[in-house]
């Protein structure tokens, strides 16, 4: 079993285009396929979907360097590079601008080899979350892409977590849900506009896992599954 379209999708759409996955390709071909930095202190340059400079270090050069050198500016993947593990700015968008990475490729590298790896990440940070069916576990991952695994010195969000595994030890779909709305409370460090998008966000996922009573088929989820 994998994560589900409906996870993919809502991946994509709050990465690209604030939750409409409708409007996410003709979004990315307007405003993002330059290199952009989205405003907040946590990410660096920002390129394909949703792909943090800051926090790709040891990932960049096999998910982009053959792209990039595709690419018809000659030293896309050099410059790139340089904005490794720091922080965005303007300044470094201004200085990337003329590199331009199409849809294709940023959906290749997101499906082929990211995409797998938080899957498989968010596995292992919510042990058994595999075992609720594929709209929790599509959850949990976009959680991840989103705001990765790690808690230390983030209180609020460590109780989030740690939420989300004490319901899914429970069994409890409704105690998922309510865990990674729980993480609004760790957003609210973020300026307002910032907060709004990722308590919308967390509602969306909230949302998805309360649909794994409902199969793709139409089917209701074994009632082993509390809601409770």
């Amino acid at each position: 079993m994998d994560i589900s379209q409906e996870a993919i999708d809502l991946i994509i759409a709050w990465e690209v285009a604030g939750g409409e996955r409708e409007l996410a390709r003709s979004l990315y071909d307007r405003r993002y396929t330059h290199p952009h930095w989205p405003g907040n202190e946590a990410s660096g340059l920002t390129i394909g979907i949703g792909y943090d400079l800051r926090h790709q270090t040891n990932n960049f050069e096999g998910d982009w360097k053959m792209r990039l050198s595709a690419l018809p500016v000659p030293d896309a993947y050099d410059r790139l590079r340089a904005y490794l593990g720091v922080g965005g700015s303007r300044a470094a968008e201004r200085a990337t601008r003329d590199i331009s990475i199409p849809w294709d490729d940023a959906m290749i590298v997101f499906r082929i080899r990211r995409l797998p790896s938080y899957i498989d990440l968010a596995k292992s940070a919510f042990p058994g979350v595999d075992t609720l069916g594929p709209h929790a576990w599509g959850a949990l991952t976009s959680l991840v892409y989103n705001c990765g695994t790690k808690t230390k010195d983030k209180p609020l969000k460590k109780k989030a977590y740690d939420s989300i595994r004490a319901a899914i030890a429970a069994r409890s779909i409704r105690g998922v849900a309510d865990g990674i709305r729980e993480m609004k409370a760790f957003h609210t460090a973020a300026t307002p506009e910032i907060a709004r998008g990722l308590h919308r966000r967390r509602d969306a996922e909230a949302a998805l896992v309360m649909r794994t009573w409902i199969l793709e088929a139409g089917e209701v989820v074994k009632p082993n599954l509390s809601v409770a």
